[in-house]
């Protein structure tokens, strides 16, 4: 069901139960289809902050962790933010490590170098959960800038095809990082995808197209400011610029694996089907307007 122009409303669906054997088989063969290099754990970097520009002066660097395919390239790329729990966090079922990984491991398998950027344990923070401040989405941006620069130094990527995504407190810099006429720092994003991002926080439009995907029972990063911000595009000409999808009935951070649990109040549950077509959107969003 369309919406608007920019939104689309996306209804659940029952899939049928497969048995256990196939989904045995299903998964072998996604394991033998995928390049090697996608299943190792990632190599650890250090990532200088571009000097000139910063936020905060006393700044100087960053870890990353670092995903490839195999081959010569060139390839295109993706830069991952992580939420406000950092890259620390562990639940009983999940922990924010084995989440980032998992889809770094999903952008490899299409032919994507991943780099997941640790913007909270150089700094000596461990999460900023009801604190989103405390590193700002100004810092996190620039974070990001500097993580395509150090992709593109490798000579291997693409520097027209680099990709920023984002999980909430992340996906709030995704939308800052992007902001038009902010940044001086020559580097630019292709396209940004925003997983249940804050949209007040971007004020004058974006410099690349961007996918926001959020549920609409979300307490903490509401959609009805998403809506908004699209509407502000769209006045300024700019409705190009931003899909929306907004899942019925999902709650922030839908696409965490793991119990129903509440973090500083808000509630967070994992939504199966909700979580499958948004990836079903990232990949269709980047095949659109990346893939030639």
């Amino acid at each position: 069901m369309l919406a608007s122009r920019t939104e689309r409303v996306v209804l659940r669906m029952q899939a049928p139960r497969n048995s256990p054997l196939i989904r045995v088989a299903v998964a072998l063969l996604l394991l033998l289809s995928t390049p090697r290099a996608a299943w190792a754990e990632g190599d650890q970097v250090t990532i200088p902050l571009i000097p000139d520009g910063k936020p905060d002066p006393a700044d100087t660097a960053i870890v990353g962790y670092l995903f490839r395919p195999n081959g010569p390239g060139p390839f295109p790329a993706v830069v991952l933010l992580h939420g406000c729990d950092g890259l620390s966090w562990r639940g009983p079922q999940q922990s924010a490590w084995l989440f980032m990984t998992e889809y770094a491991r999903r952008f490899v398998h299409l032919g994507y170098v991943a780099l997941i950027v640790d913007s909270f344990k150089p700094r000596g923070i461990s999460e900023a959960c009801g604190r989103p401040l405390t590193v700002s989405p100004w810092r996190r941006a620039w974070d990001a800038l500097s993580a395509a620069r150090f992709l593109v130094g490798m000579g291997v990527v693409d520097p027209t095809r680099i990709v920023l995504e984002g999980h909430s407190h992340g996906a709030v810099a995704v939308l800052v990082a992007m902001e038009r006429d902010r940044w001086q720092a020559p580097e630019r994003f292709a396209v940004g995808i925003a997983w249940y991002p804050g949209c007040t926080w971007n004020k004058a439009g974006l410099t690349a197209p961007v996918l926001i995907l959020i549920g609409g029972a979300d307490d903490w990063t509401r959609a009805a400011e998403c809506r908004s911000f699209v509407k502000r595009l769209a006045a300024s000409g700019e409705e190009d610029f931003v899909d929306l999808r907004v899942y019925p009935g999902a709650t922030h951070a839908f696409d965490v694996p793991g119990e129903t649990r509440y973090v500083v109040g808000h509630r967070i549950e994992y939504d199966r089907a909700a979580a499958a077509d948004a990836w079903t959107q990232v990949e269709a969003f980047l095949h659109r307007r990346l893939d030639r």
